[in-house]
């Protein structure tokens, strides 16, 4: 067996539980019948997100095509439910027929809607001013 060193760098001081989360497409389910589960098996409650949600949860814009192969749109508004029912603010953004990634640069009239609904979002929550600084073009 190898030896490990482990080398402390973070600053522990610094609470590392985010403010926000803007997930795209985002593997949420790690557990039985989830993405990868065939890989980690048990040891899924460690960091499997949906496992692990809590009355800490920040809140979250989710966006989702209905046709991703990799994240149900079922495990999405699963997630969305268990965060309303602890209080938590979940907006989860369905995209009818859309794949996996359909919100990057390429598509850019998604890409540029999905940007416009993540700056109102941070907006509502006081991290952005109502002006953009950057204009997408």
């Amino acid at each position: 067996m190898p030896n490990i060193i482990y080398i402390l760098a973070d600053d522990l001081s610094v609470r590392c539980v985010p403010n926000a989360l803007v997930l795209f497409n985002p593997v949420i389910d790690n557990g039985p019948g989830g993405y990868g589960y065939e890989r980690i098996g048990d040891e899924y409650p460690k960091f499997s997100p949906v496992h692990n949600l809590n009355m800490e949860a920040p809140p979250t814009i989710f966006f989702l095509g209905t046709e991703d192969d990799l994240v149900p749109v079922e495990t999405a508004m699963y997630y969305q439910k268990v965060m309303e029912n602890m209080d938590r603010r979940c907006e989860l953004n369905l995209y009818k027929g859309k794949g996996h990634g359909f919100f990057n640069y390429r598509n850019f009239s998604l890409y540029k809607k999905t940007m416009y609904q993540t700056d109102k979002f941070m907006q509502s929550l006081g991290y952005l001013t109502d002006e953009p600084i950057i204009k997408i073009e």
